[in-house]
């Protein structure tokens, strides 16, 4: 047993609350059982409970051996003096207070229901896939789809947080970290750690100036990423002549990126990074401000045109210098495009919607998701064959967090299914 499960018997009150008493034979009334905390400190906080005529205000912990008081060093912690009630499962040690005095203490094993303990045994030793597969047909579909949406918002916060803890490092510029996080998400896995340390090495502030001309946005990026060096042909050579120009103007040459961290191999040219800088530098010069772009959409139509922006004549026909295309790269296609508004959009407008706390930016966000099919992998396989269907992006994201983040992790206690088998 983990102590999770006495966690759930506690707040959810699973158990016989006729005449409880603790440990000395004194009357228990539940009151107010707390909020479950899920940080440091007590388990529950802001509980209310009535013991003898005495009705105290306080915290509520929660062990599976009284014991276990001491042996988490409770006794010499101060976020622990608040403590009401001790609720344990069993009660092997008698536990005193700073003042020497016992602890009120209650002892749940004699109050539950055996049949509750064997069905919580039965998922966290289920050899299945997951641990409720054989059930999860008799659970009512509104359950289901209630706990894909809560793992949806799950993934979204933690995405979101990632976005805030850079937007703190940048000194709360949104427009810097939206375009850090879009410069890493242009890499699509072969070159995200190279493009992020592109736009580290050239701050969008500067990049900005510029975002009238494609051309000085291209030469830019070219010439930071470490391309404008070696054989150029003539087009290449006059984007070195401008990129000299403007390193020199904002101090940029100590910068720049050597060529060879750059990965091709294994790819096809669509995704070369070459490719993909003028694809960037089309978005960077149509855009007054990348954040204020994705905020200010008004629905995902508005977003994809944003995307589609073509590249310049010169890179339609090419994938590298001195390299002709043998057909034409005519801009980003839908499925990048998805990954993009999957990846960067919605967790900047989920990190924006915290910070200012407003959740119409996370009903957008979400919004996008419906417009965008999901996407076909082995957990939307699976979650398809227990009937739970994945037809947008919003469905298969909340259902990859529901498979890895509660499913592989047993955490049914967390899971509104689980709860439901539990009953």
């Amino acid at each position: 047993m983990k102590e999770d499960f006495l966690h759930y018997i506690w707040q959810y009150q699973k158990f016989n609350k006729a005449f409880l008493k603790t440990t000395f034979g004194e009357e228990i009334t539940v009151l107010k059982i707390g909020f479950h905390n899920t940080d440091s400190g007590p388990d529950f906080k802001e509980a209310r409970i009535k013991i003898g005529d005495v009705e105290w205000a306080g915290s509520v912990e929660i062990h599976l051996k009284a014991s276990d008081w001491n042996l988490h060093k409770h006794d010499t912690d101060l976020a622990y003096e608040n403590v009401v009630l001790h609720v344990v499962w069993e009660n092997d040690k008698e536990i005193l207070n700073k003042d020497g005095k016992p602890i009120p203490t209650l002892t749940l094993k004699a109050l539950t229901d055996i049949s509750l303990l064997d069905k919580y045994e039965a998922l966290m030793q289920s050899q299945n896939e997951i641990p409720c597969q054989n059930q999860f047909s008799e659970i009512a579909s509104i359950k289901k789809f209630s706990m894909l949406e809560k793992a949806l918002l799950q993934r979204m916060q933690r995405k979101g947080a990632e976005v805030s803890e850079r937007f703190e490092k940048l000194g709360n510029d949104w427009e810097e970290v939206t375009y850090q996080i879009l410069l890493r998400n242009f890499g699509f896995k072969l070159n995200n750690e190279v493009f992020l340390c592109l736009a580290e090495n050239l701050p969008y502030k500067i990049l900005r100036k510029y975002s009238s001309s494609c051309f000085q946005v291209e030469a830019l990026l070219f010439g930071m990423a470490g391309f404008l060096e070696g054989d150029l042909d003539e087009y290449g050579f006059k984007l070195k002549v401008e990129f000299d120009f403007l390193a020199a103007k904002h101090n940029l040459k100590d910068k720049v990126l050597n060529s060879s961290q750059w990965k091709f191999m294994r790819t096809r040219p669509a995704n070369f990074p070459t490719v993909r800088l003028s694809q960037l530098a089309a978005l960077m010069s149509q855009s007054k401000g990348l954040f204020a772009t994705m905020t200010s959409a008004s629905d995902y139509k508005m977003l994809v045109s944003f995307f589609e922006a073509k590249p310049s004549i010169y890179w339609q026909k090419h994938y590298h210098f001195n390299k002709e295309s043998a057909q034409d790269f005519k801009g980003i296609g839908k499925s990048s495009i998805h990954n993009l508004v999957i990846n960067t959009v919605v967790p900047v407008l989920v990190a924006y919607a915290e910070q200012i706390d407003n959740q119409l930016f996370i009903e957008n966000a979400m919004a996008l998701l419906e417009k965008i099919p999901a996407e076909k992998n082995k957990i939307t396989k699976f979650w398809n064959s227990l009937d739970l269907e994945t037809k947008t992006m919003f469905d298969s994201q909340g259902s990859i967090e529901l498979y890895n983040e509660f499913c592989m992790k047993k955490k049914c206690l967390s899971c509104g299914v689980g709860i439901g088998i539990l009953g």
